[in-house]
């Protein structure tokens, strides 16, 4: 939960960055598991489109945070492999994206969503000058994050569907195809090659950017100048909203300005909290942000999945980690990792020291990449080596080597 001396409770949002941070942290995926059940069951007992704290007595909405429900659903699924109870939630996703079709227009965008906060970024001073009245309740208009999440949402509903069912739902195809036209059609500046806030908006914030990269609804002749305004832009967005656009730039293949971002000494950067005596994640970059900040917010931990599965390029193929894809990008200014983390089989050990790699993965999990470090560009050699189970690596196998020529 964020902040447990003040709200007390688990809000929808923060969990998109905090179960995927705890799930490396920690090897432990039955608190990411608990949020789920609770959100489903008691956040959506309230409402189908799903309430943004649980559990707690806090009666507090936020729609851009229901989107989210479903990306960690599938998170779940993908480090844990518990295809039960992804079946078992899979109606209640589909079920909040039921709720939310009532503020659809006739060309498939949300407009005046009244039922919930539209949040965009927390504290409202983040929001890099986001142009859209977002006061509750919202009044008429019809803008870009909320329907980039919307997109999302739906999206991975889609490949929720497709996983339990073997097929994606056709009507959510159709709606899918429907919603990625409008909204290029309705937040695309041709002229300028980015997206704006809102219709009729002429400005264009980070926010209105990362997301529509991160979720495929951005032209491929506009990839590069979305990218562009975000590398100029960097981190003028809130810790919580960090971790979309880190995300998004990973998508673009953009790791360097990741790695960059990420050990930035910018007024908007982790360093920022660790010069101010931080031993927690803040609330915000920095106390002088908000009168009230917290000190112990984990919505703050984006780098620890980050630079797990984007620098050091470790994430699962199959769910349960039953395979693991090793693409590792590590830029030249980084000179020495150690990392060990639980999987379900076991535990994955990565070492990086004198330009060589190290990885090493319990038995029966398997390995595949290109063993390519993308930030140099050169060619490595990778020898694949049986290793002779032992207590430190918990019945470990299959020993990756990789050393630059």
């Amino acid at each position: 939960m964020d902040c447990p001396s003040r709200e007390k409770g688990q809000y929808l949002g923060d969990n998109t960055i905090i179960t995927h941070a705890h799930a490396y942290l920690t090897g432990d995926l039955r608190l990411f598991r608990k949020s789920l059940h609770d959100f489903a069951l008691l956040a959506s007992r309230v409402c189908p489109g799903m309430m943004a704290v649980a559990s707690g007595s806090y009666m507090q909405e936020i729609a851009d945070f229901s989107f989210q429900w479903p990306l960690q659903l599938l998170q779940y699924y993908k480090l844990s492999g518990d295809l039960e109870f992804l079946e078992q939630m899979l109606p209640v996703a589909e079920n909040m994206l039921h709720h939310f079709a009532q503020f659809r227009r006739e060309d498939g965008l949300l407009a005046c969503v009244s039922d919930k906060w539209n949040l965009v970024d927390w504290p409202e001073t983040m929001r890099d000058g986001y142009e859209f009245d977002l006061k509750y309740p919202i009044g008429e208009g019809c803008h870009n994050v909320l329907n980039a999440f919307y997109y999302g949402a739906m999206n991975t509903v889609a490949d929720i569907q497709e996983i339990v069912h073997g097929v994606k739902s056709d009507s959510l195809l159709t709606e899918l195809a429907n919603v990625k036209a409008a909204f290029i059609r309705v937040f695309y500046n041709k002229e300028t090659g980015l997206f704006v806030d809102a219709e009729g908006s002429g400005h264009s914030s980070l926010h209105a950017n990362a997301l529509p990269l991160l979720f495929d609804l951005v032209p491929k002749d506009a990839v590069q100048t979305v990218v562009a305004l975000m590398r100029a832009k960097r981190l003028s967005c809130g810790v919580y909203m960090a971790y979309f656009v880190l995300q998004a730039l990973a998508v673009a293949g953009e790791y360097e300005l990741v790695y960059e971002l990420i050990t930035s000494d910018d007024h908007h950067s982790w360093r920022t909290m660790v010069n101010e005596g931080a031993t927690t994640c803040f609330e915000v970059w920095s106390k002088d942000l908000k009168a009230n900040a917290s000190l112990c917010h984990p919505w703050a931990s984006a780098p620890i999945p980050v630079l797990i599965e984007h620098i050091i390029g470790i994430k699962p193929t199959a769910a349960g980690w039953k395979q693991v894809i090793f693409a590792p990008r590590l830029p030249e200014s980084l000179r020495e990792v150690k990392l060990t983390f639980r999987i379900p089989a076991g535990t994955i050990i990565f070492e990086y020291t004198n330009e060589q790699m190290k990885l090493t993965v319990p038995e029966g999990v398997s390995v595949v990449g290109k063993y390519v470090n993308g930030v140099q560009k050169k060619k490595v050699s990778i020898n694949i080596a049986e290793r002779t189970p032992s207590s430190n690596t918990e019945g470990a196998k299959g020993v990756v080597n990789w050393r630059h020529p």
